[in-house]
């Protein structure tokens, strides 16, 4: 990326921030950077429609639109061009909603310096870039309508920048849907794919729609959290169990379904990947599954 030149259209309206913009990408060394800058959100898209950028700086208080609605309509028109917004909002909740509407970053100004903006501009456009090759494969599992193994990698990783981002908790879930075998067995192919559905909407019942879950393997399930007032590892646990207790309850069953769970809690104080949390979830649901055998 060192090679090319890096094109930037910055959509801002105040001209004392378009120079310290020219300042800043003047200043970077390794990278070339030509700036295009557009004062209004209109001049933005028509300049979208007839060039090709590489990353798009926008601010969300333009003369001809206001707020986050900016974000989505640069997005419906330029899906493939990562978005960094940059304000002078210190405002957490304004970062998380830019972050969920499709910005790759959400940046303050006065927090701003040369060495930084270049470092956040070329992750943006490697995550952006990654982000894409990941969706032009598939995310969903096929019978379940669950995140398959690659779109929880994909969306977890999003829930930890927000975790970061906002200094709260999160928590990873690893649950082993226990006897699939012996259910298979013993009723066939056709009831081991109805415990698999029926786990699925355990799943769905227990967790908020914000929290991403997956099918992780044949009888493996993973789901992330950040934690909040409803959603503590203790409360989340104690509404899966009641779902499942719930569901076995009914009548005319041909078999129950067990399940064993296993977490992991990620403190934004430590540094941890989501491929880490998983690997200690597992561990902790495999020694959830020792003490039950042992019991």
């Amino acid at each position: 990326m060192d090679d090319k030149i890096i094109k930037i259209l910055y959509v801002e309206d105040k001209i004392e921030n378009v120079i310290l913009m020219r300042e800043f990408t003047n200043e970077i060394k390794n990278v070339r950077y030509e700036m295009t800058h557009a004062q209004q959100l209109d001049e933005a898209l028509l300049e979208l429609d007839s060039e090709r950028y590489d990353i798009i700086i926008l601010d969300l208080s333009l003369p001809d639109k206001q707020g986050l609605d900016i974000i989505t309509m640069v997005c419906e028109r330029a899906p493939e061009i990562p978005i960094v917004v940059m304000t002078g909002m210190d405002d957490e909740t304004m970062a998380i909603k830019a972050l969920q509407r499709g910005a790759e970053e959400y940046l303050v100004r006065k927090k701003m310096n040369n060495h930084a903006l270049s470092r956040i501009l070329r992750y943006a456009i490697m995550r952006h870039k990654g982000r894409a090759e990941l969706q032009s494969l598939s995310l969903v599992d096929d019978l379940t309508g669950l995140y398959n193994r690659r779109g929880f990698m994909l969306f977890a990783q999003q829930q930890l920048s927000i975790a970061i981002r906002t200094k709260r908790g999160m928590i990873l879930f690893f649950i082993h849907l226990e006897g699939l075998n012996e259910i298979s067995e013993k009723f066939g192919r056709q009831c081991e794919d109805l415990a698999k559905i029926e786990t699925t909407n355990i799943l769905k019942e227990a967790f908020r729609e914000s929290d991403i879950i997956a099918r992780h393997g044949r009888d493996e399930f993973t789901a992330i959290a950040l934690e909040s007032f409803d959603a503590s590892n203790e409360i989340i646990i104690t509404r899966l169990q009641d779902e499942l207790r719930s569901r076995n309850k009914q009548e005319n069953r041909q078999y129950n379904l067990s399940l064993c769970i296993g977490t992991a809690y990620y403190d934004t104080e430590e540094l941890c990947t989501i491929e880490e949390l998983i690997n200690r979830a597992k561990e902790s649901m495999l020694e959830q599954k020792k003490n039950k055998i042992q019991s």
